[in-house]
């Protein structure tokens, strides 16, 4: 009897790489693979494959809708300043996973490997989780996290599931079911680069600074409340030397932000809305000083970050009321969708089919060489911009 092999896509655009697929077939024919790019797509071996077509009737990304709407949006802060200074933004996601953990509960999210490459993986102590702060700008593995957390759940264990929201949408449909015991935070993405392009621009500033890169972090709170990085790295010698990757000085982040190196997918991601698949979305509070100056003439320092903080479902609602070292201030979705623009839409395309072309044929070395013919004197922009004080950088941004 002849197999009738399921096709996961007909167009690249039409797969998130979430993984869903991967973690539902019972006989463990679908594989992640790489294309040229890195950007990771699912392999169905048909020596294994049966042909049941598990892995199509779980792709959230092409069969579901997502029909939560807002039904409370907040600014909000940490109180606890150690935890604020170690997250990306306002230090939200901190205090729900120690929340989570104190409670017996399992967090999943996003780590660094030892390879620099991303992944998701599980915590169950409060010790563990600078593994799970802070932004990473590229697309992590999944593996088969979306199975633990079904053990899990299954076992009457509590869990928190953090990620992109089309890995949230990937975990539900995996799924099928609801779970009293499990809460989902899905972040506002812009969207997501492969590791392989991540890895080449680490071979890169390695290169650059003549030295093994020790530590990195795509956001460093200790120069502020922005997208501004740091790296260290190690000579022969065994000297380090602390780098900051400014974000007008850093051609990885300038491509991101440009929205050039993301996976094809984000630029129709069905999730850049209203319609959130977690519990709970939380980013940055970009353009808080002129949503809400009364925040920040009332005792808020954004310097030390601010985060928007959505609840999409009751369940989600009531995570939130329960956060003790908070504080909330109500807002509106769209005033925090002013300058967050994956509130409203995808991001858009620009000149990514150029930039790709151009690293497949040079690798990021011919990045970095366009990247430095357009900066020109604006690299120096972000520099300039941390040696303005608070007062006067709150006023220009509130006022032009």
């Amino acid at each position: 009897m002849e197999k009738n092999i399921p096709v996961l896509y007909q167009e690249k655009s039409d797969c998130c790489g979430c993984g869903a697929c991967l973690n539902i077939c019972p006989r463990n024919a679908i594989r992640m693979a790489a294309d040229e790019c890195g950007f990771l797509y699912p392999k169905i071996d048909v020596d294994l494959c049966v042909g049941c077509r598990k892995c199509t009737s779980v792709c959230a990304f092409q069969n579901i809708n997502e029909n939560n709407t807002p039904l409370n949006t907040y600014a909000a802060v940490s109180q606890n300043k150690e935890q604020a200074v170690k997250s990306a933004s306002g230090g939200i996601f901190a205090s729900l996973a120690e929340d989570y953990i104190n409670k017996g509960g399992i967090v999943f999210g996003a780590a660094f490997d030892e390879k620099r490459g991303v992944s998701h993986r599980s915590i169950n102590k409060t010790e563990m989780l600078y593994l799970l702060q802070g932004s990473k700008y590229v697309q992590s593995k999944i593996g088969n996290t979306y199975k633990e957390t079904k053990e899990l759940l299954n076992s009457g264990r509590k869990v928190l599931f953090s990620g992109t929201p089309c890995q949230i949408a990937g975990l539900k449909s995996y799924l099928g079911k609801e779970y009293d015991g499990l809460l989902t935070v899905d972040i506002i993405c812009h969207g997501v680069p492969s590791e392989k392009i991540f890895q080449s621009y680490l071979r890169f500033i390695e290169d650059k600074y003549e030295g093994k890169l020790t530590d990195f972090t795509f956001r460093d709170k200790n120069i502020g409340w922005g997208i501004n990085g740091k790296a260290v790295f190690e000579n022969q010698a065994g000297k380090k030397k602390k780098v900051t990757l400014w974000q007008s000085g850093s051609s990885y982040l300038f491509y991101f932000i440009k929205g050039w190196i993301y996976r094809e997918n984000c630029y129709r991601c069905k999730y850049a809305g209203a319609h959130r698949p977690g519990d709970i979305t939380l980013g940055d509070y970009w353009g808080i000083e002129k949503q809400h100056p009364e925040f920040l003439s009332d005792g808020w320092d954004e310097s030390k970050g601010i985060s928007v903080v959505i609840a999409n479902t009751e369940k989600g609602k009531v995570a939130l009321e329960g956060l003790q070292e908070v504080e909330f201030r109500q807002s509106t979705f769209k005033k925090a969708a002013v300058a967050n623009g994956q509130l409203r839409h995808p991001s858009e395309q620009g000149k990514r089919s150029e930039i790709l072309e151009l690293y497949r044929s040079g690798g990021w070395n011919a990045l970095e060489q366009m990247y430095q013919k357009k900066i020109g004197l604006k690299k120096y922009s972000s520099q300039i911009k941390a040696i303005i004080p608070q007062n006067i950088k709150r006023w220009l941004k509130a006022n032009i």
